[in-house]
């Protein structure tokens, strides 16, 4: 709030800046935490209000608007509709296209969409789904119909789940799953269960018996599971795999070009794998375990969980320290390149990639809760502190509602490449390459990207 005396000063501020001429040189008016007010050449707006809270910004290209930590619209402006909002992230979400729309709210999701090519046909042509996940599954499709299901009671969906159809009724009392010339039904999901069809036969009841059989896929059967069981599956290329399960004690796999042995509960694995062309032990698996290209002397692959680690393969290596204390990554292939070093997953890290081909280079350094600083192509941008951006770095929407609500210092590089930063929302920033304090009016472009906040 400004003060009866300053009342006067900020009038004539705002009268002074109305007098400035704007159409060639834009116009940039700020009074400090009220609202922030600039233009520049073409279209190009940007306007703020109570600080990093209320924003807008209009390009020629695009739109937006947000109502931190409430909303957030973006619009594309042009031939091609691209329209997408966000509400209070990640809440509730939208978006449409000129073929496609979508919305999510918690568990709920709807989505609906025409056909990628041709005219674009009327909305009762559009296929359309509403899912209240795992409970609620309706589906509308112009060439198949309408399908709905409501767990546990009743469900008939077409293409679900990788099944052609999935049905059910009062699950788990009774569920079918239909696969091409492949019928599976359980009765009492999963302990009773029958496999017909054109290529399908077999019992189980589970955990005592079962017996399976797909033609030209696969044999299986097995006593008390997992204590015995025998199976064979067919990889295309190689022919049968036959696989021998005696549990605790011995289980084996057998195929052409792989062998597999394991003693005990996973005491002992020793595999020879010939397809992908690689020899691993594990004793015990997978606490201590080692890997190495077939002929190669050495084991480029080896790690003593939690430990230490070690991987050196085909442009990739890794290494890990009192896992996950601390582990280093790096990738090397043709003009890619990639390294990163971590603390405990994602409390502190710090990345650079790099090609070569096309030029691009980027930088990134976070250390939970207090900076978050990234580079591309030498834009440096980020803030401090930084309390769940630093944790995701990447995600669109925490850095658009979110991150600039305790952005209290933000950095960002100005088009002429000055380094610009802003102090408590705008309260002091630098920007272009001048100081700039809770009041200012003049003419010029639209400010960087954070001094606005």
């Amino acid at each position: 709030m400004t003060s009866r005396r300053s009342r006067p000063a900020a009038l004539g501020l705002i009268a002074l800046a109305l007098s400035l001429p704007t159409a060639a040189h834009g116009l940039d008016l700020k009074i400090w935490p009220l609202f922030r007010y600039s233009t520049g050449e073409g279209e190009n707006l940007r306007w703020t209000a109570f600080g990093p809270l209320v924003e807008f910004v209009r390009t020629a290209e695009t739109r937006d608007l947000y109502i931190r930590p409430l909303l957030w619209l973006h619009q594309r402006r042009g031939a091609v509709r691209d329209d997408r909002a966000d509400i209070l992230f990640p809440l509730a979400a939208s978006r449409w296209e000129d073929r496609y729309q979508t919305f999510r709210l918690l568990l709920f999701a709807y989505r609906t969409s025409a056909p990628a090519a041709g005219p674009l046909p009327p909305p009762d042509a559009w296929t359309s789904r509403y899912t209240l996940f795992p409970l609620v599954f309706y589906r509308y499709d112009p060439g198949a119909g309408t399908h709905l299901g409501v767990l546990p009671f009743y469900l008939d969906m077409p293409n679900f789940l990788g099944y052609r159809r999935v049905q059910a009724v009062m699950f788990p009392a009774y569920l079918r799953l239909t696969e091409p010339r492949v019928d599976t039904r359980f009765y009492g999901f999963p302990f009773v269960s029958t496999v017909g069809g054109a290529d399908g036969r077999g019992v189980r009841v589970w955990p005592f018996w079962g017996r399976k059989e797909i033609a030209r896929r696969e044999r299986t059967r097995y006593v008390l599971w997992p204590f015995y069981l025998r199976s064979e599956r067919l990889v295309p290329g190689y022919g049968w795999d036959d696989i021998r399960v005696d549990f605790p004690f011995f289980a084996a796999r057998d195929g052409r070009g792989l062998h597999t042995r394991a003693y005990g509960v996973l005491a002992r694995t020793h595999t020879v794998n010939e397809r992908a062309g690689y020899e691993a032990v594990g004793s015990p698996w997978p606490f201590v375990f080692k890997e190495r290209p077939l002929g190669d002397p050495g084991w480029p692959t080896w790690r003593f969980a939690p430990f230490y680690g070690r991987i050196d393969h085909d442009g990739f290596s890794s290494r890990f320290y009192a896992w996950p204390g601390y582990r280093w990554r790096a990738f090397d292939r043709d003009a890619y390149h990639f390294e990163r070093r971590d603390a405990f997953l994602i409390l502190w890290r710090r990345e650079e990639e790099r090609n070569d081909a096309s030029g691009r280079h980027a930088r990134l350094f976070t250390l939970f809760p207090a900076v978050r600083s990234r580079e591309v192509d030498g834009r440096r941008f980020g803030q401090a502190p930084a309390f769940v951006d630093s944790l995701t770095p990447m995600n669109r929407g925490v850095l658009a509602l979110w991150a600039p609500l305790w952005g209290v210092l933000r950095w960002d590089t100005a088009p002429d490449g000055s380094r610009d930063w802003n102090l408590l929302w705008g309260l002091l920033a630098r920007e272009r390459g001048r100081l700039v304090g809770p009041w200012h009016a003049a003419r010029g472009p639209a400010w960087g990207a954070t001094a606005g906040h």
